[in-house]
């Protein structure tokens, strides 16, 4: 119940200031708006205000903004009707929509980082390698990357927004190690559930226990959250990728421990089991990985705001590419159910949290009804350059086919991402 109130009020709020952009921009022409509904079907209340009727619909999946004079088949009869104004003006209409989404992305991320959130420590600290996973990357524990393809890096988050970027692909890594700056090159593979590009690579981590699984040979020794594990058989240990060498090379015999818990030192044996799934030897210990509240004052908070955006920008388009040609699995699209459910579960992680998922959802939602799509406000602001170009309007036959075309990619969509949705919860 509670992941359906938020998916109301995250929609609720984006369609509104999506509609918003419209109205005010139809307004500002001069054009009269017949309706401003949120959502759509039948109508769970309305009033009447400034010749237009507001109004809050049952099927909360989207919402219209009904103007005067939309038909474009039909005659004008009214200078205060859509199609007796110039396109120029009707594309500024139809723009002002997704614009409106996209400025509410750079509020929302920037109202996220003046409030403050809570994140993985590693993603804000110097890109420190814990972990190499394949001997084909020449990196080493310890190593710490200061750039990849020249552009500066400065943190993992960095790192992982170029890594991704660049899938299947050769990365020069310049790495600092042993107090040297050394040049490395390694070829990112690809996550085949949305075409992004990986590296495996996990960050250096605090050897100390987050999470202890239950049944495990852990459990059963005596091991709790909370330990910091100082020796395992008499090597001093200051990284969790030390604990996961010694304890993956034991082949099966049992280890000692040194741990402190409580200010007090304590040796504990564990024999590990064979993890198959895995390939190691394990004891079912996961790491506890440190967070670090950011916040920042409102002007740097904006910055980082608008930084963000365009992040988010590059991805976004990078994605919708990849998608294109094929590079991207189509697997990876949702749905209103998937929005419904990280809807929820970012309420739970905080305000902060939640905020910044409705940016992520603006700027998605601001740069996919720029799509040339009918329906979309993209597939309007078309025609409509292409009636500048013409210098007269398009011909019905070609709007009805162009429709038509359009109507069926957006019912494909539509199907894709229900379809999606509903293997990820049977799943």
């Amino acid at each position: 119940m509670h992941t359906l109130l938020y998916f109301i009020i995250a929609l609720g709020i984006l369609i509104f200031v999506h509609e918003f952009g419209h109205f005010i921009a139809a307004r500002f022409f001069g054009v009269r708006v017949e309706t401003f509904s949120i959502g759509f079907g039948p109508k769970l209340f309305k009033f009447r205000c400034c010749e237009t009727e507001f109004a809050v619909s049952l099927i909360p999946l989207g919402g219209y903004v009904k103007m005067a004079g939309e038909d474009p088949d039909k005659p004008v009869k009214s200078p205060d009707e859509f199609y007796a104004k110039p396109p120029w003006q009707r594309i500024v209409i139809a723009l002002a929509g997704p614009l409106m989404n996209l400025f509410l992305a750079v509020v929302f991320f920037a109202l996220s980082y003046s409030i403050g959130r809570y994140i993985p420590s590693y993603q804000v600290e110097a890109a420190r390698v814990g972990f190499v996973l394949s001997q084909k990357i020449p990196l080493k524990p310890g190593d710490v990357i200061v750039s990849a393809n020249g552009k500066p890096v400065k943190s993992w988050k960095e790192l992982n927004q170029i890594i991704a970027l660049n899938p299947n692909r050769d990365i020069t890594l310049t790495v600092k190690r042993d107090g040297k700056l050394e040049t490395v090159k390694v070829h990112t593979g690809i996550d085949e559930k949305n075409g992004i590009g990986t590296l495996p690579v996990v960050p250096a981590i605090k050897p100390v226990i987050g999470k202890v699984i239950k049944g495990s040979p852990a459990e059963k020794a005596g091991l709790k959250p909370g330990d910091i594990i100082l020796k395992i058989n008499g090597r001093e240990i200051t990284r969790w990728e030390q604990v996961v060498e010694l304890i993956g090379n034991s082949k099966g015999k049992a280890v000692k421990l040194l741990i402190l818990r409580n200010g007090k030192k304590i040796e504990i044996t564990v024999k590990p089991q064979l993890n198959r799934k895995l390939g190691r030897y394990t004891i079912g210990i996961v790491p506890k990985v440190n967070l670090v509240f950011v916040k920042y004052p409102p002007l740097k908070a904006f910055e980082k705001g608008i930084e963000e955006f365009k992040n988010q920008t590059v991805l976004f388009f990078t994605f919708l590419y990849k998608l294109l040609t094929g590079q991207a699995s189509i697997k990876s699209l949702g749905g209103p159910i998937l929005i419904a459910e990280v809807a929820g579960k970012a309420a739970q992680a905080g305000i902060s949290n939640f905020i910044y998922f409705m940016g992520f959802i603006s700027l998605q939602l601001g740069y996919f009804n720029l799509l040339p799509l009918p329906v979309l406000d993209g597939g309007l602001i078309l025609l409509f350059l292409i009636e500048i170009l013409r210098r007269r309007p398009v011909s019905p036959s070609f709007r009805e086919k162009f429709q038509q075309v359009g109507l069926a990619l957006i019912g494909l969509l539509m199907a894709i991402v229900f379809y999606n949705d509903i293997m990820r919860l049977v799943h």
